[in-house]
């Protein structure tokens, strides 16, 4: 059953993509109203597998098994995946996958014209047909083509899908360092703050569209996981979440390898050993070995800490208090069982949006004057050189800093970059 069930807000009409630099990108349906999106959002989706694959069936009937998923085709000429292998109602096909958002895609883009595309042994889209039916297509040669809807096995909101995409085109921009740090120049506290804001409404309505389809309890668990397994191993962690039960967990009575080979295909070069997901998932069981109620603790948390004076839109939350509640999260909630480091992660990407979300309250301040989380070194490096920090501390290096330079980066104030990385 999907996660995200939910009713949708799907445009009345489904407009025909448009091609930007980055792509085609396509008016789809969010929580909150149709959003713009890239359609290589979609297929990166499909390239890392990032859904549930145990029981994909067809929207004729066809169950699939995906054993490769293809060559990702970045011409932008062709269907989008070549050399997949897939077994259909148990008959082994090698061939190619096309991906799109929407099923009416296939003939928009005359793809049933075109015989470049009569290897298709696939059409993989997000979201069902605009009359709620999916029928298969054909190739200019005649064959019909099954069409695989992946809503019902998403393992997130497709909003969610669109920021993990824009992160990872920010991975390994080091040699670009000096390009990037010219559009931090001149930016004023107050557009620090707008652009940090921006990334906590995202957040925020992230938080709240799980906690609809969720609940409290399966959203902090899941949630948590996925930060633990970093962007590259998400998807296990998520799979994990919804495999093994929060009850288990509490038990105590987790094989953390059994866990740990449940799942396949775990992104492991370059780790070091205390991100290896092994380790994490060992630090996941102690967190419930040591605080087996830290899921009941956080929901009350808002009621055993003054907040009022947290909750407020205006100036940055004095450093005591900040300094007061880190203490309460890492000690007291997570029982010491993560290094500083990852305790903030936890609370900055899930632990406060969370709770913010199901408070019906702004959380904003408390926020951004957090103590930074994970994040490049090059952050920090690029803060001190733009004199947002100091060495006294009365400037630290907090999470609203790195959430304006994510949010520079990766949509629109930063196009030069972009431009950059795909020449």
């Amino acid at each position: 059953m999907s996660l995200f069930t939910i009713v949708l807000n799907f445009p009345k009409e489904i407009s025909d993509p448009k091609m930007t630099e980055d792509g085609f990108v396509e008016e789809v349906p969010g929580y909150y109203g149709s959003v713009k999106i890239e359609e290589s959002v979609a297929q990166r989706i499909w390239a890392e597998q990032d859904f549930f694959t145990d029981s994909l069936v067809t929207s004729c009937g066809k169950k699939i098994y995906v054993d490769y998923a293809g060559d990702w085709n970045l011409s932008m000429e062709g269907p989008d995946f070549h050399n997949a292998k897939l077994v259909i109602d148990g008959e082994s096909f090698i061939g190619d996958v096309e991906i799109h958002f929407f099923p009416e895609g296939w003939k928009s883009h005359k793809h049933h014209l075109d015989s470049n595309y009569n290897k298709v042994i696939l059409h993989a889209c997000i979201f069902s047909g605009a009359s709620g039916v999916t029928n298969q297509e054909r190739t200019s040669n005649g064959k019909a083509v099954p069409c695989l809807v992946l809503l019902p096995s998403l393992l997130h909101g497709i909003e969610e899908y669109a920021e993990a995409h824009a992160l990872a085109r920010l991975s390994g921009q080091d040699s670009l360092a000096d390009l990037a740090l010219s559009n931090l120049v001149g930016i004023s506290l107050g557009e620090r703050r707008e652009r940090a804001r921006s990334r906590w409404m995202a957040k925020k309505g992230f938080a709240h569209s799980r906690l609809l389809t969720q609940g409290w309890e399966m959203a902090c668990h899941q949630w948590f996981l996925e930060i633990l397994g970093y962007r590259r191993n998400r998807t296990q962690m998520a799979r994990i979440a919804q495999q093994f039960s929060i009850d288990l967990w509490r038990s105590g009575q987790v094989d953390i390898d059994l866990i740990y080979r449940s799942q396949g295909g775990w992104k492991l070069r370059g780790f070091r050993p205390v991100n290896h997901p092994l380790t994490r998932l060992r630090q996941y069981a102690e967190l419930w070995r040591t605080c087996p109620q830290w899921i009941e603790d956080l929901s009350k948390l808002w009621d055993t800490f003054a907040f009022q004076a947290l909750d407020k839109t205006g100036s940055e939350i004095e450093c005591p208090k900040v300094s007061q509640l880190s203490g309460i999260w890492i000690r007291q909630l997570l029982g010491e069982v993560f290094g500083r480091g990852k305790a903030n992660t936890l609370w900055i990407d899930a632990a406060w949006p969370l709770l913010c979300a199901a408070r019906g309250k702004n959380g904003f301040s408390l926020w951004m004057s957090w103590p930074a989380g994970d994040c490049p070194k090059k952050y920090r490096d690029w803060a001190k050189k733009l004199s947002w920090t100091n060495p006294s501390g009365k400037k630290p290096f907090t999470n609203g800093l790195v959430q304006c330079i994510i949010q520079t980066l990766s949509v629109g104030s930063c196009s030069s970059v972009k431009k950059s990385l795909t020449q």
